[in-house]
């Protein structure tokens, strides 16, 4: 059932920032096909919070709406997005927060907490719930955390871009909708932790590195030297090492050994070179390296490859 509220008053675009949803909110029932999925969306929606503007807007389910002064605790998993406006939060384990325009939130199941809008500004929010047993090895594995709910991630529009996708989703019910909604949000929560890693390094690292991957890029056919490559951004091979891995998860010889592997790839369906002539075009050291790398990386030989 679609639950949408009329809008309180006017509100303020991000700038440069599309934005075409307009208030709507909506709950799904899941069945155990959609639970078998391993990552399943609950609700999502949007709303604009006016300055005076009553918060949370009515019309939730019980277990959903909250007050600041009693606070909640969601059975599942939800991220925010703010692209206008300010306000603040406050968890257990964080203790409180601000909140600015360019942030995410980050809920957590059985984790106590409350938020609200600046009754003075209001704010602009996304958000999407979900759940599964994919978000426990996320949390498991360190890349989300309840004592850090509060990430930085800037007015990106890749992220609002992923939220644009899952509520025109969310509101059209396309065939394979909950999978379908379900990598809406391993695409929001990755836009989320990808944008706050880059505010977290400074952007001036991100720029550097996006050198970095164009150099490799031109030099497919050769292999760099990556003290050189380093020294020509004004860093030690060290920090480059560090700060390359930081943003890519891989280090620069990974990276380039990734690219040379696409290369063949090409090569290998798109001319009739044999496996020696492109071993050679990519720098490998013999044939037989070439194969070996190639086979680690797509577990097919590059023969079994071109057939």
């Amino acid at each position: 059932m679609f639950v949408v509220v009329p809008a309180g008053g006017s509100r303020s675009k991000a700038p440069a920032m599309p934005n075409r949803a307009k208030d709507f909110f909506r709950y799904l029932p899941l069945s155990e096909r959609d639970e078998q999925w391993g990552l399943y969306v609950t609700a999502g929606g949007f709303n604009a919070i006016a300055p005076g503007d009553p918060y949370p807007r009515p019309g939730h389910p019980r277990g959903y709406s909250f007050s600041m002064s009693q606070g909640r605790s969601l059975p599942e998993y939800q991220v925010l997005y703010i692209t206008r406006g300010e306000g603040e939060f406050e968890s257990k384990p964080s203790g409180p927060k601000r909140v600015a325009a360019g942030s995410a939130i980050l809920l957590f199941p059985g984790v106590w907490h409350r938020y609200r809008p600046s009754p003075d500004v209001g704010w602009d929010e996304y958000w999407i719930s979900y759940n599964g047993p994919y978000m426990e090895r996320l949390l498991r594995y360190g890349f989300i955390s309840p004592q850090t709910p509060v990430l930085k991630t800037g007015l990106d529009y890749i992220l609002l871009h992923a939220y644009l996708t899952f509520l025109d989703r969310l509101r059209s019910e396309p065939v394979g909708f909950q999978q379908l909604l379900a990598s809406s949000a391993m695409e929001i929560l990755a836009a989320v932790l990808g944008a706050s890693r880059g505010q977290g390094t400074g952007g001036r690292m991100h720029e550097l590195v996006c050198r970095a991957k164009s150099l490799l890029e031109t030099q497919v056919e050769t292999i760099p030297t990556m003290k050189k490559l380093a020294a020509s951004l004004g860093l030690s091979t060290t920090h480059f090492y560090r700060v390359f891995r930081e943003h890519t998860g891989l280090t620069p010889y990974q990276y380039h050994l990734q690219l040379r592997i696409e290369r063949a790839k090409q090569m290998l369906l798109g001319t009739t070179s044999s496996v020696k002539e492109i071993a050679n075009a990519l720098a490998f050291e013999s044939p037989f390296h070439f194969s070996n790398a190639f086979k680690r990386k797509t577990g097919m030989s590059p023969s079994q490859w071109r057939t």
